[in-house]
């Protein structure tokens, strides 16, 4: 819920672009989006205005607005790159701003699982009972949760990952699509998991792990 706060998007690339449809599905009004790239400025995604940069959420009042962080991840080499994702959060958490949840209508989050501060769930995600998603991490589409699981905040559950029951992953990973986490696991910090992987033993924190059963590199 927004509670009738005015709500801005900060970035207007192809995972902004997912989030503004998935809130327009849900009648959700997004009130502009704002990008550093000031070629951008005047143009507009699905009907909601490119305003400005970044700097134009500074004169806003950070109790009358909610952001939704529209900055996506693509891992480079063997590091998970999330950390402009969470400088970017973690800039306006200073200032005093809070972030906006985004959740699909079509995923399922049970009752009993608990979302924290800005994260969004994409079309098709499940999130079972007893589950924490933490501050700022994206659920992307297909994505299965189970039960008792730990997500970690700022953190990347790339499309179509399972995490079986009572995985804990850590903060700042990015779980590759496709991969797999077998029962009771437990992933570090700023963890790297390739597409595709099947993760069968704990990982330490600032591994880069890939293949069946995942190897780190």
């Amino acid at each position: 819920m927004n509670n009738n706060k005015s709500i801005y998007m900060i970035c207007a690339g192809g995972h902004a672009r997912v989030i503004i449809d998935i809130m327009q599905q849900a009648g959700q009004l997004i009130s502009g989006i704002l990008d550093n790239n000031i070629s951008l400025s005047g143009s507009n995604i699905f009907g909601v205005s490119v305003l400005g940069t970044e700097d134009y959420i500074l004169s806003l009042n950070p109790h009358e607005v909610l952001l939704v962080n529209g900055l996506g991840n693509n891992p480079k080499g063997k590091v998970t790159d999330l950390n402009a994702r969470f400088l970017l959060f973690e800039k306006f958490k200073s200032k005093g701003f809070s972030f906006n949840q985004v959740k699909s209508k079509d995923s399922f989050i049970s009752k009993y699982a608990i979302i924290k501060e800005g994260s969004q769930v994409i079309t098709g995600s499940i999130i079972h009972p007893g589950s924490v998603i933490g501050v700022n991490t994206i659920i992307n589409t297909g994505a299965s949760i189970d039960h008792d699981c730990r997500v970690g905040d700022h953190t990347h559950i790339a499309p179509q990952t399972v995490l079986c029951g009572n995985v804990s992953v850590g903060n700042s990973c990015h779980i590759g699509a496709g991969s797999i986490i077998l029962p009771g696991i437990c992933i570090g910090d700023n963890v790297l998991v390739g597409a595709g992987s099947v993760i069968v033993k704990d990982v330490d924190s600032g591994s880069t792990i890939m293949g069946n059963p995942a190897r780190c590199v």
